[in-house]
């Protein structure tokens, strides 16, 4: 089984000037020493540039390293395969690639290319509260080495600049379970419990909304407190009573008329019905008529601009053959080769004095001939145009004076009419016409609780979709909880704790006064993580030399993680040294602190683990690969 590692081989760099250098490493320890700015942390930045960083445009074009150099290399070990990695970011269009052998790959593509290779599976993580609005980002590569790559200047957190819950979840995957405490029906889970209560928020509000408009709108008994289905029947009941009583009170009044009219002189009813019928059928032919009218002139103006552009093209036409004319009787004056004055002194008749071939009068004259050609196929479809539009100008005339004499028939006949309801207004009682508005607000009424109920079994429907997201709720609460239950949390939080105190334990053996702050302890939970220094928070408890010790501690935990299969820990620590911690030089505590490092790359199980230290002595070292850096450079 191939290991679950990376490792560094050899790193370089190259100039625009083809000025090369480099430097190269050995599987376990390797420390990357030279006075002050010899350039050990720009190695240390090519590496991480090497490993997917992507730096800001502005850094650079400020950064010694893309100001001098133009390529930058590596060969690596990656899962016991040796691969050729370069970046070049003076070559257009290829500073966001990253070349594997001859094969281009996006930085996205290379950092998946690399968990793969290490079987690392990424998975999303939520930041923040459970079930906040965020969207939860995918835990990827670079959050990862974050904790691989300690920076000269971040010494102050596990992993600096990082929010909590990522570190929180880059250590679940280091040790091997944030694919199942945040598994994907984990997240589903949380996605549906948000959404459930949005449903439930929204049908709460819906109904108190509804039930407040709802009075405003009606003033129903049966509604005073709530809406209720069958409020909404009896209220309807009510209403169809009602109107059912003024509708057969109406009916009476009419009986009366009917019976008084019936002693008077008679009208004339079928007169009446022959005017109203006549001025239903006039109205509807003016509405015809006038359809028929727009159409017309919107075909009118769609020849009138047609025929404006025919004419442009006709004035066009016009000037190229008046230029024609003009150009004409020009004579070649020079050769087209070679440039020399060309005498027609010996024209022959009938033949080109240039080329004396024979003048074909055809020829001469065929591109006139097409010219005009074209020009009279455009005069003539611009006088059947003008044709059409006689025709069009006749028939909207035609229409306009129609409607006219319609809107003068329509007139006539409202008059005729007019008579005939007033008399009708004066004799029908004031009775019949309270009684109609009464009946028509009645069946407003009925229409307005028919749009109620409507709206009130939406609440039907939305307690339909709450139903069925509890159920799928359900069905991933059970998967969630069979997965988690698989997760040990008191025995991970133990294993970092384990690893961390032996490295403490070390340094104490190497220095009995180093460590005299207490134990270190890891609570890890699905949610969490609180690392104590005794009883205390580890950042509340120590100053700078201490927290020094404390995070080469955590690094050594992580580090022990590669004896556990299930771990997922790259085996790669690359740690820049800080010069001063707190004002005092760091370099007399660099041998001992590194110590416990060399002593666990040596043992059984980490053949394939590598380190990097970066420091400015480290003398006397033993069990270390030393590489020696010694140019300083110059601003």
């Amino acid at each position: 089984m191939p290991p679950k590692s990376i490792a560094i081989l050899e790193v370089e760099r190259e100039g625009g000037d083809s000025s090369r250098e480099n430097v190269e490493f050995r599987l376990g320890m390797n420390v990357l020493v030279g006075p002050p700015n010899t350039g050990k942390t720009k190695w240390m930045e090519t590496i991480d540039f090497l490993l997917g960083d992507d730096p800001s445009p502005e850094h650079r074009e400020t950064d010694d390293i893309f100001l001098k150099f133009d390529v930058a290399r590596m060969r690596a070990l990656i899962a016991g395969e040796e691969f050729g990695i370069e970046r070049r970011w003076k070559e257009k269009g290829a500073v966001t690639k990253v070349f594997l052998g001859n094969r281009p790959l996006s930085l996205d593509d290379y950092r998946s290319f690399l968990l793969e290779r290490l079987e690392i599976r990424p998975f999303h993580y939520p930041q923040g509260s459970l079930y906040g609005d965020r969207a939860w980002p995918q835990l990827g590569w670079r959050s990862l080495v974050r904790h691989v790559y300690r920076r000269q200047n971040m010494w102050s957190d596990l992993a600096d600049k990082q929010p909590a819950s990522e570190q929180h979840a880059s250590l679940l995957q280091f040790l091997g379970v944030g694919n199942r405490v945040f598994s994907t029906d984990f997240e589903s889970l949380i996605a549906k419990q948000n959404q459930l209560a949005t449903l439930q928020a929204q049908r709460d509000n819906f109904i108190s909304t509804l039930q407040e408009i709802s009075r405003e709108l009606m003033q129903a008994d049966e509604l005073s407190v709530a809406l209720t289905p069958q409020s909404i029947a009896d209220a309807d009941r009510r209403f169809l009573a009602e109107e059912q009583k003024l509708a057969g009170e109406r009916d009476a009044l009419l009986s009366n008329l009917r019976a008084a009219a019936s002693t008077k002189s008679a009208p004339l009813p079928d007169a009446v019905e022959g005017l109203t019928q006549t001025l239903v059928k006039l109205q509807s032919e003016m509405e015809d008529n006038a359809n028929t009218l727009k159409k017309a002139r919107n075909r009118q103006a769609h020849l009138r601009e047609y025929r404006e552009i025919l004419g442009h093209e006709v004035e066009r036409l016009e000037r190229s053959i008046s230029a024609g004319n003009v150009f004409a009787d020009l004579k070649v004056t020079h050769c087209p080769a070679c440039d020399q004055e060309i005498s027609a002194a010996h024209e022959e008749q009938g033949r080109c004095y240039v080329c004396k071939q024979p003048l074909d009068a055809r020829a001469t004259a065929s591109g006139v001939n097409r010219i005009e050609f074209e020009l009279e196929q455009i005069r003539s479809e611009i006088t059947e145009l003008n044709e059409l539009l006689n025709r069009l100008e006749a028939e909207t005339a035609g229409l306009q004076e129609h409607q006219t004499l319609l809107r003068e028939k329509i007139n006539g006949t409202q008059e005729l009419l007019r008579p005939v309801r007033t008399a009708a207004a004066a004799i029908l009682p004031p009775e019949l016409a309270i009684t109609n508005m009464s009946i028509g607000r009645l069946q407003e009424k009925r229409r307005q609780l028919q749009r109620v109920k409507a709206a009130l079994d939406r609440r039907e429907i939305l307690a339909k979709t709450i139903q069925d997201i509890q159920a799928e709720i359900d069905k991933l609460s059970g998967s969630v909880t069979e997965i988690a239950s698989t997760v040990d949390y008191a025995t991970l939080g133990d294993r970092l704790a384990d690893g961390m105190n032996t490295y403490l334990n070390k340094l104490n053996e190497a220095n009995k006064d180093a460590w005299l702050v207490g134990d270190v302890s890891v609570q890890l939970q699905e949610k969490t993580l609180r690392i104590r220094v005794g009883k205390s928070d580890w950042q509340n408890k120590l100053g700078g030399t201490l927290t020094l010790y404390f995070l080469l501690a955590y690094h050594y935990a992580l580090l022990t993680l590669m004896r556990f299969p299930e771990s997922h820990f790259p085996g790669l620590l690359l740690i820049d040294f800080p010069a001063e911690i707190e004002g005092a030089s760091v370099a007399d505590k660099e041998n001992f602190v590194v110590e416990p490092f060399i002593d666990l790359l040596s043992q059984e199980g980490m053949e394939n683990c590598q380190m990097v230290a970066a420091a400015s002595g480290f003398f006397g070292l033993e069990g270390a690969h030393r590489v020696e850096l010694s140019k300083v450079w110059k601003a």
